[in-house]
């Protein structure tokens, strides 16, 4: 039996917790989440603090880092890494992701994103709805990608950088590690 732990209970959890579901993969899904212990969310139990994942650890679980904040994403990224577990990739079968591109362990890519051939995406990133990678983008480790924005072919989004929503992030573009890119702007640089 295949179980799923996710951490964050939030809005981003949920939202993880309904692609693992269109997955199909895992037999049984709980959240880890300091602020809603014991609680039942969209049918899930909440069975731990963020801090209990070394507790649920097992090689028949793996788990799924779904925090928005880049940071604390990748702190606990790299905590569960460094406590042995498999990080799961949750990438929805409603997206559209060229054979030639490369996703790493720990990012989710929403429904109706579309990432086009020899995108690269590190791990631990979200890509949301609606949002276009095209060709030839490398995007690093734990960077974030609101909906409704396009990047542009040959660019580079450097780690722990926030695209907001509504964005172009113009051809050939280079972002420096922890960008943030507010809603609706477009940049070329």
């Amino acid at each position: 039996m295949k179980k799923l732990l996710i951490v964050g209970s939030g809005g981003h959890g949920r939202c993880c917790l309904d692609i693992a579901r269109d997955l199909n993969r895992y037999d049984e899904i709980s959240f880890l989440d300091d602020g809603h212990m014991n609680e039942v969310i969209n049918d899930c139990n909440v069975i731990g603090t963020m801090s209990d994942m070394k507790k649920y650890f097992s090689h028949d679980v793996d788990i799924f880092v779904a925090i928005g904040n880049n940071q604390l994403r990748k702190q606990l990224f790299l905590e569960a890494k460094h406590i042995g577990y498999t990080i799961a990739t949750l990438i929805s079968p409603y997206a559209y992701v060229s054979s030639y591109s490369c996703i790493e362990e720990g990012t989710v890519v929403f429904p109706h994103v579309t990432i086009e051939s020899n995108v690269h995406i590190g791990k631990g990133c979200i890509i949301t709805s609606n949002a276009t990678v095209n060709h030839d983008v490398n995007i690093d480790n734990y960077c974030l990608v609101y909906s409704q924005s396009v990047v542009r072919p040959n660019t580079l989004i450097k780690e722990l950088s926030r695209i907001g929503s509504g964005c172009v992030i113009g051809f050939g573009t280079i972002l420096e590690k922890e960008s943030d890119i507010k809603d609706g702007e477009d940049v070329n640089v």
